[in-house]
Protein backbone atom coordinates (compact mmCIF):
# COMPACT_ATOMS: atom_id res chain seq x y z
CA UNK A 1 0.00 0.00 0.00
CA UNK A 2 1.48 3.44 -1.03
CA UNK A 3 1.70 5.70 2.30
CA UNK A 4 -0.15 9.19 1.99
CA UNK A 5 1.43 9.79 5.59
CA UNK A 6 4.99 10.23 7.17
CA UNK A 7 3.77 10.43 10.24
CA UNK A 8 0.95 10.65 12.30
CA UNK A 9 1.31 12.17 15.66
CA UNK A 10 -1.12 12.32 18.66
CA UNK A 11 -2.04 13.56 21.83
CA UNK A 12 -4.19 14.16 24.22
CA UNK A 13 -5.59 17.64 25.39
CA UNK A 14 -5.15 16.88 29.09
CA UNK A 15 -3.23 20.60 29.46
CA UNK A 16 -1.47 22.59 26.17
CA UNK A 17 1.76 20.74 27.23
CA UNK A 18 0.72 17.05 25.08
CA UNK A 19 -0.49 19.14 22.82
CA UNK A 20 2.50 22.02 22.41
CA UNK A 21 4.65 18.52 22.40
CA UNK A 22 2.93 17.24 19.72
CA UNK A 23 3.02 20.37 17.29
CA UNK A 24 6.57 20.39 17.82
CA UNK A 25 7.19 17.13 16.87
CA UNK A 26 5.38 18.00 13.19
CA UNK A 27 7.54 21.17 13.18
CA UNK A 28 10.22 19.19 13.14
CA UNK A 29 9.00 16.39 10.68
CA UNK A 30 7.30 19.21 8.24
CA UNK A 31 10.98 20.83 8.03
CA UNK A 32 12.31 17.22 6.11
CA UNK A 33 9.71 17.87 3.99
CA UNK A 34 7.38 14.51 5.66
CA UNK A 35 4.06 14.39 5.45
CA UNK A 36 2.29 14.61 9.13
CA UNK A 37 -0.77 14.44 10.65
CA UNK A 38 -1.91 15.72 13.77
CA UNK A 39 -4.61 13.89 15.65
CA UNK A 40 -6.64 14.88 19.03
CA UNK A 41 -7.34 11.21 20.59
CA UNK A 42 -10.62 12.98 21.76
CA UNK A 43 -12.04 13.63 18.63
CA UNK A 44 -11.79 9.94 17.95
CA UNK A 45 -14.00 8.84 20.87
CA UNK A 46 -17.40 10.28 21.63
CA UNK A 47 -17.22 13.46 23.91
CA UNK A 48 -18.52 12.37 27.23
CA UNK A 49 -15.36 9.94 27.47
CA UNK A 50 -12.81 13.22 26.39
CA UNK A 51 -14.73 15.60 29.13
CA UNK A 52 -15.34 13.46 31.85
CA UNK A 53 -11.08 12.40 31.31
CA UNK A 54 -10.39 16.20 31.54
CA UNK A 55 -12.92 17.11 34.15
CA UNK A 56 -11.40 14.38 36.35
CA UNK A 57 -7.62 15.66 35.58
CA UNK A 58 -8.69 19.12 36.42
CA UNK A 59 -10.71 18.35 40.02
CA UNK A 60 -8.04 16.29 40.72
CA UNK A 61 -5.34 19.12 40.38
CA UNK A 62 -7.74 22.09 41.17
CA UNK A 63 -9.22 20.88 44.37
CA UNK A 64 -8.39 17.75 45.98
CA UNK A 65 -4.19 18.04 44.90
CA UNK A 66 -3.68 15.92 47.82
CA UNK A 67 -5.26 12.94 46.97
CA UNK A 68 -4.40 13.10 43.01
CA UNK A 69 -0.98 12.37 44.46
CA UNK A 70 -1.54 9.17 46.88
CA UNK A 71 -3.64 8.52 43.67
CA UNK A 72 -0.84 9.11 41.20
CA UNK A 73 1.83 6.82 43.26
CA UNK A 74 -0.59 4.41 44.42
CA UNK A 75 -1.27 3.41 40.36
CA UNK A 76 2.41 3.69 39.57
CA UNK A 77 2.94 0.02 39.09
CA UNK A 78 1.65 -2.56 35.85
CA UNK A 79 -1.01 -5.03 36.26
CA UNK A 80 -3.34 -3.40 38.96
CA UNK A 81 -5.94 -5.12 40.16
CA UNK A 82 -7.91 -2.40 38.27
CA UNK A 83 -5.64 -2.32 34.61
CA UNK A 84 -7.95 -4.89 33.14
CA UNK A 85 -10.88 -3.06 33.66
CA UNK A 86 -8.97 -0.14 32.40
CA UNK A 87 -7.99 -1.42 29.30
CA UNK A 88 -10.88 -2.68 28.55
CA UNK A 89 -13.19 0.62 29.08
CA UNK A 90 -10.25 2.54 26.97
CA UNK A 91 -10.08 -0.23 24.10
CA UNK A 92 -14.17 0.17 23.58
CA UNK A 93 -13.75 4.31 24.37
CA UNK A 94 -10.77 5.03 21.92
CA UNK A 95 -11.01 2.86 18.95
CA UNK A 96 -12.07 5.37 16.49
CA UNK A 97 -8.66 6.41 16.52
CA UNK A 98 -7.13 3.28 16.06
CA UNK A 99 -9.80 3.07 12.86
CA UNK A 100 -8.61 6.44 11.59
CA UNK A 101 -4.71 6.01 11.81
CA UNK A 102 -4.51 2.92 10.20
CA UNK A 103 -6.93 4.73 7.21
CA UNK A 104 -3.98 7.05 7.49
CA UNK A 105 -1.39 4.57 6.78
CA UNK A 106 1.65 5.75 8.63
CA UNK A 107 5.16 5.15 7.93
CA UNK A 108 5.47 5.77 12.22
CA UNK A 109 3.30 6.95 14.60
CA UNK A 110 4.25 9.48 17.79
CA UNK A 111 1.88 9.69 20.28
CA UNK A 112 2.89 12.45 23.53
CA UNK A 113 0.32 11.26 26.01
CA UNK A 114 0.45 7.56 27.18
CA UNK A 115 -3.34 7.28 26.79
CA UNK A 116 -3.42 6.79 22.85
CA UNK A 117 -0.57 4.09 23.77
CA UNK A 118 -2.94 2.11 25.44
CA UNK A 119 -4.88 1.10 21.91
CA UNK A 120 -2.39 1.44 19.56
CA UNK A 121 -0.15 -0.22 21.88
CA UNK A 122 -2.61 -3.13 21.16
CA UNK A 123 -3.37 -2.45 17.48
CA UNK A 124 0.49 -2.68 17.04
CA UNK A 125 0.88 -5.83 19.07
CA UNK A 126 -2.37 -7.90 16.80
CA UNK A 127 -0.96 -6.37 13.70
CA UNK A 128 -3.88 -3.90 13.02
CA UNK A 129 -1.16 -1.30 13.18
CA UNK A 130 2.24 -2.44 11.17
CA UNK A 131 4.00 1.22 11.74
CA UNK A 132 5.87 1.88 14.27
CA UNK A 133 4.72 3.24 17.39
CA UNK A 134 6.91 5.57 19.65
CA UNK A 135 5.60 7.32 23.11
CA UNK A 136 7.63 10.37 24.08
CA UNK A 137 7.39 10.76 27.67
CA UNK A 138 6.69 14.60 28.68
CA UNK A 139 7.85 14.81 32.38
CA UNK A 140 11.70 14.36 34.10
CA UNK A 141 9.76 10.64 35.37
CA UNK A 142 8.23 8.18 33.95
CA UNK A 143 4.67 7.12 35.24
CA UNK A 144 4.17 3.18 35.10
CA UNK A 145 1.50 4.14 32.73
CA UNK A 146 3.19 5.18 29.72
CA UNK A 147 4.99 1.34 30.14
CA UNK A 148 2.29 -0.32 27.36
CA UNK A 149 2.95 -3.22 25.72
CA UNK A 150 3.22 -3.20 21.99
CA UNK A 151 5.26 0.26 21.91
CA UNK A 152 8.22 0.07 19.58
CA UNK A 153 10.44 2.90 21.37
CA UNK A 154 9.77 5.55 24.26
CA UNK A 155 11.89 8.90 23.70
CA UNK A 156 12.31 9.97 27.43
CA UNK A 157 13.79 13.10 28.60
CA UNK A 158 16.49 12.21 31.43
CA UNK A 159 18.16 8.92 33.41
CA UNK A 160 15.34 8.98 36.35
CA UNK A 161 12.41 8.30 33.37
CA UNK A 162 14.62 5.51 31.94
CA UNK A 163 15.18 3.78 35.06
CA UNK A 164 11.58 4.09 35.71
CA UNK A 165 10.51 2.52 32.60
CA UNK A 166 13.13 -0.09 33.17
CA UNK A 167 11.62 -1.07 36.52
CA UNK A 168 8.02 -0.71 34.80
CA UNK A 169 9.50 -3.71 33.03
CA UNK A 170 10.08 -1.45 29.26
CA UNK A 171 13.30 -3.34 27.47
CA UNK A 172 16.40 -0.89 27.47
CA UNK A 173 17.10 -1.25 24.02
CA UNK A 174 13.44 0.47 23.11
CA UNK A 175 14.03 3.50 25.68
CA UNK A 176 15.93 6.62 23.54
CA UNK A 177 17.58 9.67 25.58
CA UNK A 178 15.97 12.31 23.46
CA UNK A 179 14.27 15.26 25.37
CA UNK A 180 11.32 16.88 26.08
CA UNK A 181 10.06 17.80 21.90
CA UNK A 182 9.56 22.08 22.02
CA UNK A 183 9.54 24.65 18.99
CA UNK A 184 12.31 25.45 17.84
CA UNK A 185 12.19 28.91 18.88
CA UNK A 186 12.53 28.42 22.42
CA UNK A 187 16.18 27.15 21.51
CA UNK A 188 17.11 30.72 19.80
CA UNK A 189 16.35 32.55 22.89
CA UNK A 190 19.42 34.01 24.73
CA UNK A 191 19.82 33.70 28.15
CA UNK A 192 18.34 35.83 30.32
CA UNK A 193 20.63 38.87 31.53
CA UNK A 194 19.59 40.76 34.99
CA UNK A 195 17.48 44.01 34.07
CA UNK A 196 20.31 47.06 34.82
CA UNK A 197 19.38 49.80 37.06
CA UNK A 198 15.97 51.64 36.04
CA UNK A 199 15.30 49.35 33.98
CA UNK A 200 11.85 47.22 34.51
CA UNK A 201 12.21 43.88 35.68
CA UNK A 202 9.62 41.71 33.13
CA UNK A 203 7.72 38.39 34.77
CA UNK A 204 5.74 35.81 32.31
CA UNK A 205 3.05 34.30 34.87
CA UNK A 206 1.71 31.25 33.32
CA UNK A 207 -0.26 28.13 34.58
CA UNK A 208 -1.02 26.46 31.25
CA UNK A 209 -3.57 26.15 28.74
CA UNK A 210 -6.49 25.62 31.45
CA UNK A 211 -5.59 28.35 33.70
CA UNK A 212 -5.38 26.44 36.66
CA UNK A 213 -3.52 27.89 39.66
CA UNK A 214 -3.42 30.57 41.75
CA UNK A 215 -3.04 33.20 39.45
CA UNK A 216 -4.89 36.07 41.85
CA UNK A 217 -2.50 35.63 44.41
CA UNK A 218 0.53 35.57 42.51
CA UNK A 219 -0.79 38.62 41.15
CA UNK A 220 -1.58 40.40 44.25
CA UNK A 221 2.07 39.83 45.56
CA UNK A 222 3.61 42.14 43.16
CA UNK A 223 1.34 45.04 45.00
CA UNK A 224 2.78 47.98 44.87
CA UNK A 225 6.21 46.52 43.36
CA UNK A 226 8.11 49.33 41.32
CA UNK A 227 10.12 48.15 38.23
CA UNK A 228 7.84 45.38 37.70
CA UNK A 229 6.30 44.59 34.38
CA UNK A 230 3.98 41.60 34.53
CA UNK A 231 2.20 39.32 31.54
CA UNK A 232 0.05 37.11 32.99
CA UNK A 233 -1.73 34.13 30.45
CA UNK A 234 -4.26 32.89 31.77
CA UNK A 235 -5.12 29.93 28.63
CA UNK A 236 -9.04 29.09 27.97
CA UNK A 237 -10.29 31.09 30.76
CA UNK A 238 -12.30 34.46 29.92
CA UNK A 239 -13.53 34.92 32.77
CA UNK A 240 -10.32 34.48 34.57
CA UNK A 241 -8.95 37.43 32.80
CA UNK A 242 -11.42 39.81 33.75
CA UNK A 243 -10.69 38.54 37.04
CA UNK A 244 -6.85 39.25 37.04
CA UNK A 245 -7.46 42.55 35.04
CA UNK A 246 -9.20 43.86 37.80
CA UNK A 247 -7.17 42.16 40.39
CA UNK A 248 -4.15 44.11 39.02
CA UNK A 249 -5.56 47.61 38.74
CA UNK A 250 -6.91 46.81 42.61
CA UNK A 251 -3.52 46.25 43.82
CA UNK A 252 -1.22 48.95 41.39
CA UNK A 253 0.53 46.05 39.37
CA UNK A 254 1.31 47.03 35.96
CA UNK A 255 0.34 44.12 34.33
CA UNK A 256 -0.42 42.78 31.01
CA UNK A 257 -3.68 40.08 31.08
CA UNK A 258 -3.94 37.37 28.50
CA UNK A 259 -5.78 34.87 27.29
CA UNK A 260 -4.95 32.09 25.31
CA UNK A 261 -1.52 32.48 23.94
CA UNK A 262 -0.43 31.15 20.27
CA UNK A 263 3.72 32.60 20.72
CA UNK A 264 4.65 31.59 24.03
CA UNK A 265 8.37 31.67 22.91
CA UNK A 266 7.91 35.70 22.01
CA UNK A 267 6.50 35.74 25.53
CA UNK A 268 8.67 34.22 27.15
CA UNK A 269 11.87 35.44 25.14
CA UNK A 270 10.53 39.34 26.62
CA UNK A 271 10.69 37.59 30.15
CA UNK A 272 13.65 37.80 32.75
CA UNK A 273 11.65 34.99 34.81
CA UNK A 274 8.94 33.10 34.18
CA UNK A 275 6.40 31.74 37.00
CA UNK A 276 3.98 28.85 36.94
CA UNK A 277 3.13 25.30 37.20
CA UNK A 278 5.83 22.36 36.84
CA UNK A 279 4.38 20.41 33.81
CA UNK A 280 6.82 19.06 31.57
CA UNK A 281 6.83 21.25 28.48
CA UNK A 282 6.49 24.82 30.87
CA UNK A 283 9.53 23.70 32.75
CA UNK A 284 11.14 22.50 28.90
CA UNK A 285 10.13 25.56 27.05
CA UNK A 286 11.88 28.09 30.24
CA UNK A 287 14.94 25.72 31.13
CA UNK A 288 15.68 25.39 27.04
CA UNK A 289 15.19 29.74 26.65
CA UNK A 290 17.78 30.63 29.80
CA UNK A 291 14.43 31.56 31.62
CA UNK A 292 14.72 30.59 35.75
CA UNK A 293 11.78 29.68 37.40
CA UNK A 294 9.22 30.51 40.13
CA UNK A 295 7.47 27.41 40.28
CA UNK A 296 4.25 27.69 42.19
CA UNK A 297 1.67 25.12 43.19
CA UNK A 298 3.00 21.82 41.80
CA UNK A 299 0.45 19.14 41.89
CA UNK A 300 2.01 16.03 44.36
CA UNK A 301 3.53 13.77 41.52
CA UNK A 302 5.12 14.25 38.54
CA UNK A 303 5.01 18.20 39.06
CA UNK A 304 6.93 17.80 42.24
CA UNK A 305 9.90 15.64 40.53
CA UNK A 306 10.15 18.10 37.84
CA UNK A 307 10.17 21.30 40.65
CA UNK A 308 12.92 19.37 42.22
CA UNK A 309 14.88 19.01 39.26
CA UNK A 310 14.95 23.02 38.58
CA UNK A 311 15.55 23.52 42.47
CA UNK A 312 17.96 21.20 43.08
CA UNK A 313 20.22 22.39 39.79
CA UNK A 314 20.02 26.14 40.77
CA UNK A 315 17.76 26.85 37.97
CA UNK A 316 14.82 28.10 40.12
CA UNK A 317 13.10 28.57 43.05
CA UNK A 318 9.55 26.71 44.59
CA UNK A 319 7.37 29.09 46.13
CA UNK A 320 3.79 30.10 47.75
CA UNK A 321 1.78 32.33 45.64
CA UNK A 322 1.85 35.26 48.27
CA UNK A 323 5.59 34.92 48.03
CA UNK A 324 6.30 35.34 44.51
CA UNK A 325 6.61 38.49 44.06
CA UNK A 326 9.08 39.56 47.01
CA UNK A 327 11.07 36.52 45.87
CA UNK A 328 11.48 38.04 42.05
CA UNK A 329 12.49 41.35 43.67
CA UNK A 330 14.99 39.66 45.76
CA UNK A 331 16.23 37.80 42.72
CA UNK A 332 16.51 41.00 40.83
CA UNK A 333 18.58 42.90 43.67
CA UNK A 334 21.03 40.00 43.91
CA UNK A 335 21.67 39.81 40.37
CA UNK A 336 21.13 36.16 40.33
CA UNK A 337 18.64 36.18 36.69
CA UNK A 338 21.50 35.64 34.10
CA UNK A 339 23.74 32.79 36.32
CA UNK A 340 20.59 30.59 37.25
CA UNK A 341 19.36 30.84 33.94
CA UNK A 342 22.55 29.80 32.29
CA UNK A 343 21.83 26.85 34.82
CA UNK A 344 18.68 26.75 33.36
CA UNK A 345 19.70 26.06 29.93
CA UNK A 346 22.71 23.42 31.05
CA UNK A 347 19.83 21.66 32.48
CA UNK A 348 17.73 20.08 29.51
CA UNK A 349 18.54 18.25 26.72
CA UNK A 350 17.91 20.42 23.43
CA UNK A 351 16.70 19.50 19.96
CA UNK A 352 14.17 17.24 20.92
CA UNK A 353 11.60 17.68 18.71
CA UNK A 354 13.92 16.46 16.35
CA UNK A 355 15.49 13.30 17.95
CA UNK A 356 12.00 12.17 18.08
CA UNK A 357 11.78 12.79 14.46
CA UNK A 358 15.02 10.94 13.75
CA UNK A 359 13.68 7.73 16.22
CA UNK A 360 11.14 7.64 14.74
CA UNK A 361 12.69 7.28 11.21
CA UNK A 362 15.13 4.71 12.26
CA UNK A 363 12.51 2.38 13.44
CA UNK A 364 10.67 3.16 10.09
CA UNK A 365 13.92 2.56 7.80
CA UNK A 366 14.43 -0.99 10.37
CA UNK A 367 10.72 -2.40 9.59
CA UNK A 368 10.40 -1.67 6.06
CA UNK A 369 14.31 -2.61 5.62
CA UNK A 370 12.94 -5.74 7.21
CA UNK A 371 9.97 -6.03 5.11
CA UNK A 372 11.74 -5.56 1.81
CA UNK A 373 14.59 -8.55 2.61
CA UNK A 374 11.29 -10.88 3.49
Amino acid sequence: MEHRTDLVVVYTPVGGGHRAAALAVAEAARARGLRVEVLDLFEHAPAVFGQGYVAAHLTGQRALPNFYGTAYFAANHRDGVLDPVRRGFDHVAYAGLVKRVVELAPRAVVATHHLPLVVLGRARRLGTLTAPLIGVVTDYTAHACWAEPGVDAFCTPCQLADLELVEHGVARERIVRTGIPIKSAFESIRVARDPARGQAMKVLVTMGGFGVGPIRKIVRSFAYLPFVELTVVCGNAPNLVRRVTREAARFGVNARVLGFENDMAARVADAHVVVGKAGGLTVTEAMSAGRPMIVVGAVPGNEKINEKMIVDAGAGYAALPAHVGPLAAWMRRSEAIETMGRRARKLVLGNGADRVVDEAMARVWHCEGSRDAA
